[in-house]
């Protein structure tokens, strides 16, 4: 590594709030220990003359309670202590923080001055970050890929579904969902299922959902808005019942809606599906004939 590289090296794990052991640096860097002590000293001399620092006193010392050395600030001029304030309400709740958590906070701080990035650099650095995926990412991903049109690899227990096209995520009976279209079929998944999403090179038309297997619904105008909002819609036709609706949707979707809103929708095909609904409808019925 040459000395730029090296010099930048080390600067950067100390302002992030690390101890740094000469011997252990000369070893990974491939360096004498002497080497690793000039850039020590050559950053100080850069700290001293920079006006970043004017008026932090900050310096690279040798701390002999830890025998390492580590990055010294006597004053700290605060600005804006808003983000500091968060992290310190954070340590009082919990000692773990999600990755995402983590690097929000460290894109918030870009905005700060140096003394206030040093310090939550370093409270940050007492946190254990949580690297797992959770719902938030998850449904991240999956927004991203629906708007740019990319089709997905999704992960779950025991399985993997290579190049899905996603088409909506959901959320209802407290829980997150998400449909998608796979071997020409519509289904619909509880995102906490999913283990790991990937998204693909390949691109998908947004004229694939003309030529698919459509669902049609009469939906009453009051719950219209909540229906557009949720569903791709690809017809409409006003009548005196209501609003005939064609739309991309899963099998469990449409009728869970039927069911959910039995006043306000009807649905009407495919007949399977209606069929299927019925039969619910029948079952509900017989548990009431004692």
């Amino acid at each position: 590594m040459e000395k730029p590289e090296r010099l930048l090296y080390i600067y950067t794990r100390l302002l992030n709030g690390k101890t740094i052991s000469k011997e252990a640096l000369s070893q990974k860097l491939e360096v004498n220990i002497r080497t690793i002590q000039r850039d020590i000293s050559d950053i100080n001399h850069f700290i001293y003359e920079d006006q970043e620092w004017y008026g932090l006193d900050g310096k690279v010392i040798y701390d002999s309670t830890i025998e390492k050395h580590r990055l010294k600030i006597d004053r700290y001029k605060f600005k804006n202590n808003r983000l500091l304030n968060l992290i310190f309400r954070m340590k009082d709740f919990t000692p773990i923080i999600h990755e995402d958590t983590y690097n929000l906070i460290r894109g918030l701080n870009a905005n700060s001055n140096l003394a206030e990035k040093l310090l939550s650099n370093k409270l940050l650095s007492q946190f254990k970050i949580n690297r797992e995926l959770n719902e938030s990412t998850l449904i991240y991903k999956i927004q991203l890929a629906i708007e740019n049109n990319h089709k997905i690899t999704i992960k779950l227990k025991d399985v993997e579904l290579p190049n899905i096209v996603p088409i909506y995520t959901r959320y209802f009976d407290n829980i997150y969902w998400f449909t998608y279209l796979y071997n020409g079929e519509i289904y619909i998944l509880d995102i906490s299922t999913i283990k790991e999403i990937n998204l693909t090179n390949q691109v998908f038309e947004s004229k694939i959902f003309d030529h698919m297997n459509y669902v049609t619904m009469i939906v009453n105008e009051s719950i219209w808005p909540e229906i557009k909002r949720q569903f791709i819609i690809l017809k409409t036709t006003a009548t005196e019942q209501g609003s005939v609706v064609n739309l991309i949707i899963s099998k469990e979707e449409s009728i869970q809606l039927a069911y959910q809103y039995p006043q306000d929708i009807i649905l009407v095909q495919p007949q399977s599906y209606v069929d299927e609904f019925k039969r619910k409808i029948k079952d509900l019925f017989n548990n009431y004939d004692f």
